[in-house]
């Protein structure tokens, strides 16, 4: 009997100890656990690829986790550069055009004469507030160039940390693909140990759900950025590539395009290219739509077997809590809350077909 105890005692002082030295671990790295996660991700995304890599070339996990996380970097950090680098010429375009519209005024775009409605106001306000050189140096002297300097300053400072949290998720990124197999037959045998067949199951319709959000959010997003660009460019609006590539990444969270998308037709409309701006905001507005409503669903939707209103509450859900983040963790979340739903209310092992739904 004394033994029994003994054992049970050791059992729970191991259990607390192991409690302790996790919770002191993430304490003491928790500023890189969203790069932990965020590796975690794309190395399931990125499985099938690194599956067919290592059958063209057995045994070969280095070369297959190097040939990945170099495309991931690429992939990452050529939009990065160019969307950098068009911010820091419209910064200084602007800066110019604020100096000299202080000097000189800021003349009426001759579009203002065209609007079918509204025209006579929009020109009374800017003949008093910007036409003249006084007007234009008052309303625009309003801008706090120290507030600025201070938000840019932040914003420096924001940069630099999240390209240390980068190269920490491209590292871990690395090792995850190059020892995946024996990472996940760890997580499973732990899993197993712990919940029994449950948690595997569990484990594996959250990796579903990573890999399903990941296809109906990035690669559409992707294609949408691609073809709004064309588009862009066609109807002439400025700078096509970088508002395309912000198309596509506003298009990955939902209803994010109708941002960009205004402030494409409004370029247009500013260039006095009314219809242009009609057709542009049409065909976005279309293309997002069937996006949303029929491709994304069924990608998501079919993948995680999760009606699409649970995706969009982890998406939304998931954005709102933890930031881009919360994209791919949201829809997993609520794929796992289901699954034990239906597992708790259903005979047999769901993920097998003919379970109850």
């Amino acid at each position: 009997m004394n033994v029994e105890k003994s054992k049970t005692a050791q059992v729970r002082a191991r259990i607390a100890l192991a409690t302790a030295v996790a919770l002191v671990a993430l304490w003491i790295g928790h500023a890189f656990v969203p790069s932990i996660l965020w590796a975690g991700v794309v190395t399931v995304a990125v499985e099938p690829l690194r599956r067919r890599i290592v059958t063209r070339w057995p045994g070969r996990h280095t070369l297959a986790a190097s040939l990945i996380t170099l495309a991931v970097l690429l992939i990452v950090v050529v939009p990065v550069v160019i969307a950098v680098s068009r911010a820091v010429v419209e910064a200084q375009s602007a800066a110019l055009w604020l100096a000299q519209a202080r000097a000189n005024g800021v003349p009426l775009p001759a579009w203002v004469a065209t609007l079918p409605i509204g025209s006579t106001e929009i020109t009374a306000w800017w003949n008093t507030h910007l036409l003249t050189a006084a007007a234009a140096s008052e309303q625009l002297g309003r801008i706090d160039t120290d507030t600025l300097l201070k938000q840019s300053q932040t914003l420096t400072h924001g940069v630099i940390r999240r390209v240390v949290v980068f190269a920490f998720t491209i590292v871990v990124l690395f090792f995850l693909i190059r020892d995946r197999d024996t990472v996940v037959q760890q997580l499973e045998r732990g899993t197993k140990r712990a919940f029994g067949e449950a948690g595997i199951r569990l484990g594996r319709q959250i990796s579903a759900s990573v890999r399903g959000t990941v296809d109906g959010l990035v690669l559409l997003g992707l294609a949408q950025g691609i073809i709004m660009a064309v588009i862009y460019a066609i109807a002439g609006v400025p700078h096509p590539i970088l508002i395309g590539l912000l198309s596509g990444l506003a298009s990955i969270v939902p209803f994010g395009l109708v941002a960009v998308l205004l402030i494409a037709v409004a370029l247009l409309v500013i260039k006095g290219s009314i219809t242009a701006a009609i057709v542009v905001g049409v065909l976005g507005f279309l293309i997002n739509f069937v996006i949303d409503h029929f491709l994304r669903p069924g990608l998501i939707g079919g993948t995680t077997r999760l009606p699409f209103v649970w995706v969009l509450i982890g998406i939304v859900g998931g954005v709102e809590t933890i930031g881009l983040l919360g994209l791919f963790v949201g829809p997993a979340v609520m794929a796992a809350l289901v699954l034990i739903w239906r597992e708790w209310i259903a005979d047999g092992d769901i993920g097998v077909p003919g379970d109850a739904t």
